[in-house]
């Protein structure tokens, strides 16, 4: 090799390490966002309102529900106590820049994984499973989502575009009403303004083991799908942490904990941490 061209070599490699070495430096002087929430002493975390028993306000005014109750576990893990929390409420659509603005940490809000919105958001591993159900009025006399396929009746839908894309495949010759929030439809659903709505399975059964005159249809529209925590992506050390948080509750040194809470909101043991663990 000629002298030239070692120099060469030798200067490439040279600004290589240079560049790599700025880059490591910058991304080790942008603190996390888990940093900011130690410094702050609270945990700002956006969430429903109205998405019983999930996330919603009690006769009180207070926000209640699992995914509350899991939030403030999240508090206490890490800043000790649980009331070291603020909620932000939000829509639907809502949700996603109120991380990515930063008015919020994370969001923990009854949110379904899915890849296009991966696209906007980072998810957690679930800290709940969950598939699509049907919530029906009795007296509307249907026992099957092929029965509810009719244009005489109405369908409540949030604004989004899985509920539309379920509704075209599953339901496509009802009649659709759109609404803001989860409260909406099923108010919708309860006054006789529509006949059904779609949600995830653990509301949809809470609704009907509260009201007499509704009752979810057998079938699932869909797989079994997984609700997450999401946050800015980028982050990775606060997406690490709270990941971790997630596998220790549903599997792990925490499950005691998120085993009292499953039971207080759905009344039942959550599915077993680990397939040995189930006795017999």
């Amino acid at each position: 090799m000629k002298a030239g061209t070692v120099r060469k070599t030798a200067v490439a490699l040279a600004a290589a390490v240079l560049t790599f070495a700025a880059l490591s430096g910058r991304a080790a002087a942008q603190a996390s966002r888990l940093d900011e929430i130690v410094k702050r002493d609270k945990v700002i975390v956006a969430t429903f309102g109205t998405a019983p028993p999930f996330c919603f306000t009690d006769e009180k005014g207070q926000l209640v529900g699992f995914d509350i109750d899991i939030a403030k576990l999240i508090a206490k893990y890490l800043l000790g106590d649980e009331k070291k929390i603020e909620f932000v409420t939000v829509t639907s659509e809502g949700r996603w820049p109120a991380v990515n603005s930063g008015r919020a940490d994370f969001g923990i809000a009854t949110t379904t994984i899915y890849p296009d919105r991966a696209l906007r958001v980072a998810f957690t591993r679930p800290y709940i499973d969950s598939g699509i159900s049907v919530l029906v009025r009795k007296d509307a006399n249907v026992d099957s989502v092929a029965a509810l396929n009719n244009a005489k009746f109405t369908l409540a839908n949030l604004s989004n575009p899985q509920m539309i894309d379920r509704q075209k495949r599953f339901l496509p010759n009802v009649k659709v009403l759109t609404f803001d929030t989860p409260s909406a439809m099923f108010l919708a659903v309860k006054s006789g303004q529509a006949t059904a709505m779609q949600m995830d399975s653990p509301v949809i059964d809470w609704y009907a083991a509260n009201n007499s005159e509704l009752k979810t249809l057998p079938e699932n529209l869909g797989n079994i799908q997984g609700n997450a925590i999401f946050m800015k992506p980028g982050d990775f050390t606060l997406w690490l942490w709270l990941d971790t948080v997630v596998g220790e509750l549903t599997a792990g040194s925490r499950y005691n904990d998120y085993t009292d809470v499953y039971k207080k909101w759905f009344g039942k043991n959550p599915p077993p941490p680990r397939f040995y663990s189930a006795t017999k």
